[in-house]
């Protein structure tokens, strides 16, 4: 009898398992989310760690074999991911997760985009991305597009479970509603501080939360900078009495350090992604604004 309940058992967890979603998504962050409107109805996996640039990403046999047994792919678009995954995606050979079909959710839907190019757009001017800057996911109002998308895409495959996922998302929905006038109010001290970045990876962010960005260092994105422009930031940096550089845990340190060596400001690292010790949204918002104003 004993040995019959057992047996029992194994064959509804494996069940159980087995009828779970698998979800791949390029971003840990959104790894988190994805879990957040699935919980128990899906087994999500990110491709690339918390502390990789999301630009670039080697094209690996495992990552391969992720995408080839997902039944959704979930990633931040806008061509921020167009170096690496398409090729991916192609060489995965499932259809579920191809273009067009409910297993491919680009999350950018919906989204208030910034810095979007005008006119004639060549490779003499960077790396531009044409779609505009595509780290919208800093912004928690974004958090919340980016959960409805991923939301919308969980009932498209797997309708009966429709009334779960909505209640999910209103629940993230509020949460993230809730913390983020918490943060406001417990960081206002931080409106209108004017701040220096490596890459524009933090514009989304900084607009949310009253920050001013006044220059970058990289002159053209995605292309390390010139001693003469490098000059002119550092001019700008001591007429704006600028206190703090941000960059990505990925940027190259040489360059802001650097410019804060000649202008007396503080190089600070800033997580755009959850990693080993941010492991939930909610902390890497806290973790960010704690950082500047702790060197402000």
């Amino acid at each position: 009898m004993k040995i019959q309940k057992f047996l029992l058992l194994l064959l509804v967890l494996s069940q159980s398992i087995y009828a779970q979603i698998k979800v791949v998504t390029t971003l840990t962050v959104l790894k988190y989310i994805t879990q957040e409107i699935g919980k128990e109805k899906v087994n999500v996996e990110s491709l690339i760690p918390g502390d990789v640039d999301p630009h670039f990403a080697d094209a690996r046999p495992d990552y391969i074999l992720k995408l080839n047994q997902a039944d959704l792919l979930v990633y931040i678009g806008m061509d921020l991911e167009i170096g690496w995954l398409p090729k991916l995606v192609e060489q995965s050979r499932n259809p579920k997760i191809y273009l067009g079909n409910p297993g491919n959710c680009d999350v950018s839907k919906g989204i208030h985009v910034l810095e979007k190019p005008s006119g004639k757009i060549d490779r003499s001017m960077g790396d531009i991305h044409i779609y505009g800057n595509p780290h919208y996911w800093l912004d928690p109002v974004n958090a919340v597009i980016i959960a409805r998308n991923i939301k919308e895409h969980l009932v498209e495959i797997d309708p009966e479970n429709k009334t779960f996922y909505n209640n999910n998302f209103k629940d993230f929905a509020n949460k993230i509603k809730e913390l983020t006038k918490q943060l406001l109010k417990q960081y206002n001290h931080l409106k209108g501080l004017k701040v220096a970045v490596y890459h524009r990876e933090f514009i989304y962010f900084l607009n949310r939360f009253g920050l001013k960005e006044i220059v970058s260092l990289e002159e053209k994105p995605g292309v390390p900078p010139s001693a003469s422009y490098l000059k002119k930031v550092i001019d700008k940096i001591k007429k704006e009495k600028i206190k703090i550089i941000l960059i990505a845990p990925y940027n190259n340190p040489k360059y802001a350090n650097f410019v804060a060596n000649e202008t007396g400001s503080k190089v600070v690292i800033i997580p755009t992604n959850l990693n080993h010790s941010i492991t939930t949204y909610e902390d890497l918002l806290k973790t960010i604004l704690q950082k500047i104003s702790e060197n402000i």
